[in-house]
């Protein structure tokens, strides 16, 4: 048998066999998600609320968004409809673990199956964070909103919070 047969057929084999061993690139790239349920018991603002799980209050960060900080054009709006929206209602959070503040990172969902986070930026409440997300679905909602020149983008230019926070956190 030719020896450079053999040698090709070993590595080609070790590698298939690595191959499925290894996890796949849509593995790394999807974290891993925990379904959780709990009652709104405190709103902090457009986008923290405080939900009972188990019998703990726990801080909850809508993943993904950003809604305008207090003193922002908005933020008191958007702090209204989360209130309106969730307060004292029983919610079913999918959690991507915590920030680096020890909130919990969640998308929530009312019991219609309406999801929070892509609501608050339909109606031009927040903005898709543009570190922490590449969601299509919340872009694209973005998009929606300020051509219909929804809440915040009544304005033309409106200031992200993350903008916002490094001009007054100074």
């Amino acid at each position: 048998m030719n020896i450079d047969f053999y040698f090709k057929f070993v590595a080609i084999f070790f590698g298939l066999v690595l191959a499925q061993l290894l996890p796949t690139p849509t593995t790394w790239a999807s974290p891993r998600v925990e379904q959780r349920q709990g009652e709104v018991v405190y709103v902090q603002d457009g986008d923290s609320l405080k939900i009972r799980i188990d019998n703990k209050v726990k801080i909850v960060r809508l993943r993904g968004i950003d809604a305008p900080e207090k003193g922002q054009p908005f933020a008191e709006e958007a702090s209204l409809f989360v209130r309106r929206l969730t307060l004292h209602q029983h919610v079913t959070m999918n959690v991507y673990g915590e920030d680096k503040y020890h909130r919990i990172l969640a998308e929530v969902f009312m019991k219609d199956g309406l999801n929070l986070n892509q609501e608050l930026v339909r109606k031009g409440l927040a903005w898709p964070h543009i570190a922490y997300t590449r969601d299509k679905t919340l872009h694209e909602l973005e998009r929606e909103a300020r051509e219909a020149k929804r809440g915040l983008w009544v304005d033309n230019h409106p200031e992200p919070p993350w903008v916002w926070k490094r001009r007054h956190d100074k």
